[in-house]
């Protein structure tokens, strides 16, 4: 039966005939457009953009998390934005920070980089600021560590721990009339049960919290962070540990995570470069031949790479960490048209001209590297849909650059082809010059085409050697018994590949992507085992309050935050910080008839005993002399303690929770938000995300096929070995440790994408064949001319990612391990298992009296005759039109087969 490729294959071998043809007689711009586009690609580097911030990167684009990031942002904007940096102090015992001795250093450590760790700061705080330290930086609320010192001095006197005024109670101390959460602060927290005192902490988190204000004190904040990364990072104290955290160390960190797969890159060159001279070695080629096709065969993917990123960087595209595995994807792409383009050169008929044997190799290879090239770009084109944008930009990059580099294959390597055809045939001619006399040239051929008997006439040749090894192998496929056995095995790999489906978990954190060296690795322990478990904060903004000098107002007001109170996990009343519960309770000791806004602006002002204190969580409502008018909008704080449960899922629960009360308070517009929310977003919809895309791109590449295999029976048998091959991967990296996330979405469009290469030629070229074959030979004429190339197309991806396994990255060892999985699956699934599908599907043809071939095609007005055959037919006879005069001559030359 016919598909549209029938029809579409003879148009794209025409083509791709007519393309020879151009690059033989005019090679010059073929190979100098593709270098000058190349060194153009520089010029990206001036408009070159780094993101690396992963709330953005790994969550979807219209997530929540996404908005109440905006919200946050814009409550804090009025002031330049909101910078923070989290430093964690813990024992290097991992014991009691009580003990005096440790108490004693971490209040050194809290005055020291609030007071005395400076950094230049050019006059931007004064003309006689030289040097400012974080104090002389913040703006807002600056005290955000002062609970330290102040416990310090209550803890460390005994008798002051039992005062009735000082109550060192947890999560909230009591001091006279005020209140200080120390949830946040503290971790791996133990009460005293006699005196419900704290008399255990075991981690302190110091924040460092500002508003940007202007970008030149900006520039200076993240100047003194730097430095602080640099300090940390080389700290030495006899009893403490100490580590930091923002979002500038995980970009930090995530960036240098991506960077680390760049000295590995040399090496993945230099083994393709060296397999590529070892197998042209095999074909028996002249040295030097053998070094230039290695040496220019790699050329070309690296100029589409350096093209993909200097053009993308100059359209204003931003640059991500996780796009440099791209690079060697497209090594590996590249290097399987390279074999596909020299093998089809090896084919050609050496006794017809070059322009001929140029114009018959890309009638032969350009079709096959067409396949492949459009489904891996399909396939990627696809994954830029997606909403997450660390998934789009690496899908966008990859799908550019597999494009770039199909143009750049058949242009640039097939002009090097030609100059390099034309170097040996000189050399020969000069090498037979001297020998012999010359010889009487043949007639000029002004247009050949070589073709196969197959399309002449409807002739056949006869299939290839019984006793090949092929053919033999073919044989012992079609064997009840053996396919039995196969059909066994695979059902227990599908059984194994479904567990890993069903079992694969669903996970994303920040370990996923830094090196496990990283110091954020210790952050991200101390988080997981104390602070998310004891205590994690919850921000919520209420952007538009009611009129709070009403009392029924400030008592609705006050019933929102009840609710967040009384929420599972809530660390309850003594973990919020509320503004207005602290006025309400404060204002009855200031003795004035100013009313609510009076008063309101009176305690604001206070800086002894008062709210100045919770400015930073209001935005008030002024006239033009600065009188308070009313809130225009204010923010509170509580928190929230998971104990034993504390665990994604649980998370994800409580984050539904709080965004379902702010839903419910939609008329004072109520925003929730917790810094590790895009985090539940993306958990939330991966999922989901990756069953449509892996839906959508599947289908695409049946389309795909449809459109270029000629023969439905052929579509069907790689279809089932495609879908057979990516079930194995995506279940398989379950088994190997591998948890669902973003980067193992890449990967798994990655893995669609190239199951197209070890199963779409093998039933293209098993279809071309005649009928009249019985289905071993015809399966043993497709092996001969696709097997090698398969295996060295296998060989040569498997060498570029090899030496990515000495990187300890758990994102690159995720590429890693799906590129061995597609290419050892695909190798087994083109090799074993989908002949023998073939082979039974072939059987079932015949025994119901179907089809799978198509009629002889007409010959070409302007070409000749395109031949039948598939792009590496193993039949060789030629036919050649030769133009005399006015009359055009047909002749048959007939070669030898080889043995199959």
């Amino acid at each position: 039966m016919k598909s549209p490729g029938a029809v579409i294959s003879l148009y794209i071998r025409q083509f791709f005939r007519w393309t020879g043809v151009q690059v033989y007689r005019h090679p010059a711009p073929f190979f100098w457009i593709p270098v000058t586009l190349s060194f153009l690609a520089v010029l990206g580097l001036l408009r070159f953009y780094e993101e690396n911030r992963i709330w953005y990167l790994y969550s979807p684009e219209k997530a929540d998390s996404h908005f109440e990031h905006a919200v946050a942002n814009e409550f804090f904007n009025d002031r330049g934005g909101k910078f923070w940096l989290e430093v964690t102090i813990t024992a290097k015992d991992m014991d009691n920070l009580l003990r005096r001795d440790y108490l004693d250093g971490v209040d050194s450590l809290a005055e020291f980089l609030q007071y005395n760790f400076t950094v230049p700061c050019n006059g931007v705080k004064g003309e006689n600021k030289v040097e400012c330290s974080f104090s002389d930086l913040c703006s807002g609320q600056c005290n955000d560590n002062q609970v330290i010192p102040l416990f310090n001095l209550i803890y460390r006197n005994a008798s002051s721990r039992l005062h009735p005024n000082f109550r060192l109670t947890y999560p909230t101390m009591h001091l006279y009339n005020d209140e200080y959460y120390v949830g946040e602060h503290f971790a791996g927290v133990k009460i005293d049960p006699n005196t419900n005192v704290i008399s255990r902490v075991k981690v302190v988190v110091l924040y460092f919290r500002t508003d940007s204000q202007t970008p030149e004190i900006s520039s200076v904040i993240n100047e003194w962070e730097r430095s602080l990364f640099d300090y940390v990072e080389h700290f030495e104290h006899p009893t403490l540990n100490m580590t930091v955290n923002s979002d500038a160390m995980i970009a930090r960190e995530v960036r240098t995570n991506g960077l680390t797969c760049v000295p590995f890159f040399s090496f993945s060159v230099a083994a393709v470069v060296i397999f590529i001279f070892a197998t042209n070695s095999r074909e028996h080629f002249v040295f030097s031949h053998n070094v230039v096709m290695a040496i220019l065969g790699i050329a070309g993917p690296l100029m589409a790479t350096g093209t993909t990123f200097g053009f993308l960087f100059l359209f204003g595209v931003p640059f991500n960490s996780i796009t440099l595995v791209m690079p060697f994807l497209i090594i590996g792409v590249g290097c399987d048209d390279v074999f596909i383009i020299i093998h089809a050169m090896r084919k050609t008929d050496k006794t017809e001209s070059l322009e001929d044997q140029i114009a018959e190799t890309m009638e032969e290879a350009g079709p096959s590297i067409t396949v492949t090239s459009a489904t891996n770009c399909l396939s990627f084109a696809i994954g830029i849909a997606t909403p997450t944008p660390a998934i789009s930009l690496f899908c966008l990059y990859t799908c550019i650059a597999v494009a770039v580099d199909f143009v750049y294959q058949l242009t640039f390597f097939v002009a090097v082809l030609v100059y390099e055809e034309k170097r040996l045939e000189k050399m020969r001619k000069e090498e037979k010059r001297e020998k012999v006399d010359l010889e009487t040239p043949r007639p000029k051929q002004i247009l050949s085409v070589q073709n196969s008997i197959r399309s002449c006439a409807g002739a056949h040749p006869p299939p290839a050697n019984p006793n090949g090894i092929v053919s033999r192998y073919c044989r012992f496929l079609k064997d009840w018994r053996t396919r039995v056995t196969l059909l066994l095995i695979l059902c227990g790999y599908w059984t194994a590949s479904y567990y890993g489906c069903k079992t694969m978990e669903i996970k994303m954190d920040t370990t996923n992507l830094i090196m496990k060296d990283s110091p954020l690795n210790n952050i991200a322990w101390i988080y997981e085992r104390f602070l998310w478990s004891e205590g994690q904060l919850v921000l919520v903004f209420v952007n538009n309050p009611p009129d709070l000098s009403k009392e029924q107002n400030q008592h609705e007001v006050l019933e929102l935050v009840n609710r967040f109170e009384t929420l599972p996990y809530s660390m309850g009343k003594n973990s919020t910080s509320i503004w207005l519960r602290s006025f309400l309770y404060q204002s009855s000791l200031y003795h004035n008839n100013k009313g609510f806004n009076g008063l309101l602006q009176e305690w604001l002002d206070d800086t002894e005993g008062g709210g100045a204190r919770w400015n930073d969580m209001l935005r008030l409502k002024k006239a033009e002399n600065g009188t308070i008018l009313g809130v225009n909008k204010f923010m509170f704080a509580t928190a929230c303690a998971m104990g034993d449960d504390a665990n994604w899922a649980t998370r994800e629960r409580l984050q539904k929770q709080w965004r379902g009360v702010a839903h419910e308070y939609a008329h004072f517009n109520v925003t929730v938000f917790q810094s590790y929310s895009f985090y539940i977003d993306q958990l939330d919809s991966i999922g989901g995300t990756t069953m449509s895309t892996v839906v959508w791109a599947a289908i695409t590449m049946d389309l795909a096929c449809l459109l270029m295999i000629p023969g439905i029976n052929s579509i069907l048998t790689s279809t089932i070995a495609m879908a057979s091959i990516n079930v194995g991967v995506f279940g398989l990296l379950s088994i190997w440790k591998v948890n669902l996330d973003p980067i193992t979405m890449c990967t798994t469009l990655m893995s669609i994408g190239f199951s197209v290469d070890f199963t779409a030629h093998i039933s293209y070229h098993y279809y071309r064949n005649p009928t009249s074959w019985t289905t071993d030979e015809r399966l043993a004429d497709a092996l001969k001319s696709i097997g090698w190339p398969m295996i060295q197309a296998a060989s040569s991806t498997v060498l570029c990612v090899f030496p990515l396994m000495f990187n300890t990255s758990y994102m690159i060892w995720v590429f890693v391990k799906t590129i061995l999985l597609v290419t050892l699956l695909g190798i087994l699934h083109g090799i074993i298992f989908l002949p023998a599908l073939l082979l039974t599907s072939g059987d079932l043809n015949r025994l119901f009296g179907a089809s799978d071939n198509v009629a002889p095609e007409k010959k070409s007005d302007k070409l000749g005759e395109i031949s039948q055959t598939s792009s590496f037919s193993s039949t060789n006879s030629e036919t050649a039109l030769v133009k005399k005069d006015d009359s055009t001559e047909l002749k048959t030359m007939p070669q030898e087969r080889g043995s199959g």
